[in-house]
């Protein structure tokens, strides 16, 4: 058996790429010769001794473990088998050690230089490292409700070489590449995400709206099913998303000059409209789908929502929002209702 082990080491130390192979083959050998030394020269010595006690001592030796409760009494079993397997055994395990540590290293700088292919599902993509201070209010406010608080993160990004060490925990990922490749998108696992946030790249705001288009029109490809959001910088360029199947488009500059209108009116609005888009403190806006089965009116509607936690504003039917409808006004299937709360109902 040893020699048929050590014939099969030599082979495999031929392969370079088969180095694993080679020490556990190594290992293997060495057990087998400890064990089978051992019984050879102790058992004449303790007739009760098994094989479970020989393989035993050989994993106890060889890992450095030394409990004490066996080992060699006969001058030929220390000689030939007890210095071996001590002297192989050390040497064997600093080198696995090694090769563990070295694989972990390697994994560990693959994952945060964006070299590796993400395995988890359910996950929320981010398209576009803008900068440290953007991107990480974006991953609070997603972390901050309870529909997304365990959602692990995968940003994909082709101007930075690596992650910002704040970046760098087990819930964020990080994938380099342009989110507009197959490749680099294939590499983020796209088919199995939740949902995309594409942001605007406010470094390049001539070519952001085009960059963009193609990252949707290439996420759309190769999964129509995602929910996509993309933030918009020209306001005459929303059309071209939303023909490119785009769930939603968030336009800053039609949403600036509504704002600023507003506040000059009424000083105060931006800081009550900055409250309620934020999932850091107050109250939130929620859509809430409605039960059109036990709901047939918006009056039906509004006697779900009696506590004063929350507020029901309206009705939300095909992209179109009716603000305060009337009492009677009919609920049907995919309505939702737009809600003022303090968390998620």
């Amino acid at each position: 058996m040893i020699n048929i082990l050590f014939r099969m080491f030599k082979q495999v130390r031929c392969v370079a790429a088969a180095k694993p192979m080679q020490i556990m083959v190594l290992f293997v050998s060495l057990v087998l010769y400890s064990a089978t030394g051992y019984m050879y020269f102790e058992l004449p010595q303790n007739p009760q001794l098994q094989w479970i006690d020989a393989f035993w001592w050989s994993m106890v030796t060889m890992t450095t473990v030394g409990y004490g409760d066996l080992f060699p009494v006969t001058f030929m079993g220390r000689i030939f088998v007890g210095f071996p397997a001590m002297l192989l055994g050390v040497g064997i395990l600093g080198y696995v050690l090694s090769l563990v540590a070295s694989a972990m290293l390697e994994s560990r700088i693959m994952e945060a230089k964006g070299m590796k292919t993400v395995n988890i599902t359910d996950h929320i993509v981010i398209c576009n490292f803008v900068s440290a201070d953007k991107t990480m209010k974006l991953i609070q406010e997603i972390h901050k409700d309870c529909l997304t608080g365990d959602a692990q993160i995968v940003i994909v990004d082709d101007n930075i070489e690596e992650l910002p060490l704040e970046f760098q925990n087990d819930d964020i990922h990080f994938v380099k590449g342009n989110p507009s490749r197959e490749a680099i998108l294939t590499k983020a696992n796209i088919v199995n995400c939740s949902s995309v946030i594409v942001q605007a790249l406010t470094g390049d705001r001539e070519h952001s709206d085009n960059d963009n288009l193609r990252v949707v029109l290439m996420i759309e490809t190769l999964n129509s099913d995602v929910y996509t959001v993309v933030e918009c910088i020209d306001p005459q360029n929303e059309i071209f998303f939303r023909r490119a199947n785009c769930d939603s488009v968030v336009c800053l500059a039609s949403l600036a000059g509504q704002m600023l209108v507003q506040e000059m009116q009424d000083p105060g609005v931006a800081s009550i409209v900055a409250e309620l888009t934020s999932n850091e403190c107050g109250k939130q806006f929620y859509l809430m789908n409605v039960d059109n089965q036990a709901c047939k009116t918006y009056r039906e509607v509004c006697a779900r929502y009696p506590d004063d936690t929350s507020l029901l504003l309206g009705i939300r039917r095909d992209n179109e929002n009716h603000i305060l409808p009337a009492a009677e006004f009919s609920v049907t299937a995919g309505d939702q209702a737009i809600l003022i709360a303090a968390k998620r109902p």
